[in-house]
């Protein structure tokens, strides 16, 4: 075997040994640490498997496109073990602080990724097939001696910190894992410099760094078995033992009580005088997603199996404290539905006074919004609509003609027959009230009825001249609403008619103005009303018969 094979099967173990740390760590994955070593990790990986296909590479392309997937690795290597050494010595950085490096880091990478188009990682290159490996010679652009220098920074910062955890651990175990990153980190240091001092022959077509790396991460995987690098076994019996404050009972598997603490004694005094069982209470807690409550305190009870080398030996009850979270639940329940009945109390009033300002642009039909929203609503009721629907069938008569505030009065009142271009002014009302309404994105459908409640079902209405279906039914129950109103009210130009009258003209349209089924429950509202109350003298809670309750008190409005 000559040396190029030699390289060659070191390069495929170091992958190979890197793919199974990786797999192990994601494997035991449980916090941050555990995340920085995860990275630098996986990175490592990727670098060595991009430095494989560069080995292997046949031409300038193939080359440079290893090598940016080796630098997608490389990359963050030195990041994710300086992050893992300041979590391991417990030194702490701000956030803004990380974030700011991860920015960096992508800065360099964005740098390789593009260095065909300019100068600032590799000033020159050029592509040579080497007697062992293929070689790219480049020159260095200011990001790589940038790159450098933090590389330089990162590895003497994180072996201080090291040193300085190292120092102040009382725990043998403890010492140990530090100490043993330490030599993995300087072993990953010296091969560095042998390659970037070129130390060693074998530098000038292998880059040593990627045995370096392998090595190091080697020994980091000796420390996870050996010092329990992931576990952290001493560290969380210390915790959980000697400093929480929550209930703890640990149970074998036989569900025989073989500890307790203080705080769970208080909660459950029985476990002092030798229950062998878990008390019930945790039990129906836990199935029903519960709580247990103990002297005014809610405590929520988390279940966890507990294990010892891969076994199940029994399970970990936990009695969390939850009084506080429960406690500012409840205020913020009631702060939501206050600020809700307030929202709602807001928009009817600006509802009302809305419809009260087209309305009163015109005194012979004031309280026609209204009106039409009573009818509007009725009619859904009596169509089988949820209380929210029927409250939309109300808002969108209220506001069905709010297009009419850009009408001149003098249009409006007046008596004589209106010219074309009169009209035309009359009938962009619906466009006008949709382009005012349409801004209201979390309530659309009045838009829609204002926009479509003059088209007629047999599509000779405006302003889209739409017709049967594809007029939305809400604009359709508008229509008739809108009609009958205005058939039984005073205007300028008319005296209200008969309720016979009104009831054939309804007749005669079914089916060319208006829907047929809309229309057939309006003829049964029409010959219910014995009185003919359902006219401009009209109680809005005679016509629809939900107002009281789903307007005239918001706070009783459904949500279904």
């Amino acid at each position: 075997m000559d040396l190029r094979d030699i390289l060659l099967t070191i390069q495929y173990i170091s992958i190979l040994g890197l793919f199974l740390e990786s797999w192990i760590i994601l494997h035991k994955w449980r916090n941050s640490l555990h995340s920085y070593l995860f990275l630098s990790c996986a990175a490592t990986f990727f670098n060595n498997l991009g430095y494989l296909f560069e080995l292997k590479a046949g031409s300038q392309e193939t080359y440079i496109t290893a090598l940016k997937l080796s630098y997608a690795g490389r990359v963050w290597i030195s990041l994710g073990l300086f992050l893992f050494s300041l979590k391991l010595g417990k030194v702490r950085i701000p956030d803004w602080v990380t974030r700011i490096l991860v920015m960096v880091h992508l800065g360099v990478y964005a740098s390789i990724f593009t260095l065909e188009s300019h100068k600032l990682y590799y000033s020159d290159y050029e592509f040579v097939q080497g007697e062992v490996f293929p070689k790219l010679f480049h020159g260095n652009g200011v990001i790589y001696y940038g790159f450098f220098g933090i590389q330089i920074i990162y590895i003497l910062m994180g072996i201080g910190c090291l040193i300085r955890g190292f120092l102040k651990e009382k725990r043998s175990l403890s010492r140990k894992r530090i100490l043993i990153v330490i030599f993995a980190l300087t072993i990953e240091t010296v091969f560095y410099i042998i390659q970037i001092a070129k130390l060693l022959k074998v530098t000038e077509f292998y880059d040593v760094t990627m045995f370096g790396f392998f090595l190091s991460t080697m020994i980091m995987l000796i420390a996870i078995f050996r010092y329990d690098l992931l576990g952290m076994t001493e560290i969380a019996k210390d915790f959980v033992i000697d400093r929480i404050s929550e209930g703890i009972i640990a149970i074998d598997n036989e569900g025989t009580v073989d500890y307790f603490n203080k705080p769970a004694f208080r909660i459950y005094p029985e476990l002092e005088t030798g229950a062998e069982s878990l008390p019930s209470g945790i039990v129906q807690a836990v199935t029903d997603h519960g709580t247990v409550t103990h002297e005014g305190r809610i405590y929520t009870p988390v279940e966890n199996e507990l294990h010892h080398h891969g076994e199940s030996v029994g399970k970990l009850f936990m009695l969390v404290d939850d009084t506080e979270h429960y406690e500012y639940e409840e205020k913020l329940e009631k702060e939501v539905d206050r600020q809700t009945r307030r929202s709602k109390r807001l928009t009817r009033e600006m509802m009302f006074t809305l419809s009260r300002t087209v309305d009163t642009k015109d005194h012979y039909t004031d309280g026609h919004s209204r009106r039409v929203a009573a009818i509007c609503a009725e009619i859904g009721r009596r169509m089988g609509k949820s209380d929210r629907e029927q409250v939309e069938l109300y808002e969108i008569g209220l506001l069905h003609d709010i297009g009419k505030i850009g009408i001149h009065e003098d249009i409006i009142h007046k008596s004589t027959r209106l010219t074309n271009d009169e009209f035309a002014a009359v009938k962009a009302h619906t466009i006008k009230g949709y382009e005012i309404l349409r801004e209201i994105t979390d309530m659309p459908e009045l838009s829609q009825g204002a926009r479509w409640h003059h088209e007629r079902f047999n599509g000779t209405g405006y302003p889209d001249g739409l017709k049967e279906y594809e007029i939305p039914e809400r604009a359709r129950i508008a229509c008739i609403a809108d009609c009958y109103d205005a058939m039984t009210s005073t205007r300028t130009y008319s005296v209200p008619k008969k309720q016979s009258d009104v009831r054939a003209e309804i007749e005669r349209c079914r089916g060319t103005w208006f829907d047929p089924q809309i229309a057939d429950v309006m003829l049964t509202m029409i010959d219910e009303d014995k009185d003919y109350r359902m006219n401009e003298t009209a109680e809005l809670n005679d016509v629809w018969k939900n107002y009281d309750r789903l307007w005239g008190n918001p706070g009783e409005i459904s949500g279904q």
